[in-house]
């Protein structure tokens, strides 16, 4: 697809500062172009992920790729689109948010003018997996979940699991974020009160059962391998209960 044959991507090559576009696809090759806010840095030009549920919803699509395309306002000297590594960095963060929507991010495009640049042809973008400890994975979790409640009433249970979750990185975060050399000369924290208060919360809805049976087997200090693909499966099936589910109504007092 010529991203230039899209008219917002037209009109974003000549704007004056950072902005998104984000460009969303469909069995049936239905696309469909969501626009983030105006900003002067690449950390805040992804919508956050409550705006991209609050879409889907009103959209009714179960969307499976996604295309991220930004520009920038002015090029170096040299005339040439270079990643930034803020640029690099949001592109991995955004792809594990929409795999647990069940969304594939295929690629980072960075257009200015009528130039542009694919993270992905030059290797700035992994489409695969990666290693994260324990506790990384929960803060990640915790601040998608946070964002999907934002919106989206839910299973009392999954409050429970939020709230559960906090308390544990609260307990935990002063331990693992501290640099290595400092963590190995300190007691390693034992939380046994969240799995405890884990394995009290069985409910209904099997998504959040699965969930609730992964933080369990989550160990803060071990590092494991998370691949794209073992995720997006649940998220799809998380995005279907958002499209058609009473209980997963979008609020329409929530603004952006």
């Amino acid at each position: 697809m010529d991203v230039f044959s899209i008219r917002e991507i037209k009109e974003l090559a000549a704007k004056p500062k950072e902005q998104v576009v984000l460009i969303f696809g469909s069995r049936g090759n239905k696309i469909k172009v969501l626009c983030g806010k105006s900003c002067g840095q690449s950390w805040a030009i992804i919508p956050p992920i409550n705006r991209i549920i609050k879409f889907i919803k009103q959209e009714q699509i179960c969307f499976e790729e996604a295309l991220v395309v930004h520009n920038h306002p002015t090029l170096p000297w040299h005339g040439e689109i270079i990643p930034s590594e803020e640029d690099i960095i949001v592109t991995e963060f955004f792809k594990w948010q929409l795999a647990l929507l069940g969304i594939n991010l295929l690629d980072h495009i960075i257009i200015s003018g009528s130039k542009k640049q694919s993270l992905l042809e030059i290797d700035l973008y992994n489409k695969g997996s990666l290693n994260l400890n324990g506790f990384e994975i929960k803060r990640f979790l915790y601040c998608f979940l946070v964002q999907a409640a934002y919106v989206a009433p839910h299973n009392w249970t999954l409050s429970l699991v939020i709230e559960a979750l906090e308390k544990n990185l609260d307990r935990i975060r002063g331990y693992y974020e501290r640099p290595y050399f400092i963590r190995i000369f300190n007691k390693k924290p034992v939380d046994n009160q969240f799995k405890t208060e884990l394995l009290k919360f069985k409910t209904t809805d099997k998504l959040i059962n699965k969930l609730i049976d992964f933080l369990i087997l989550l160990e803060d200090d071990k590092s494991i391998r998370i691949e794209p693909g073992k995720i997006i499966p649940y998220g799809i099936e998380l995005q279907r209960k958002i499209i058609t589910s009473a209980e997963y109504k979008i609020e329409k007092k929530i603004e952006d």
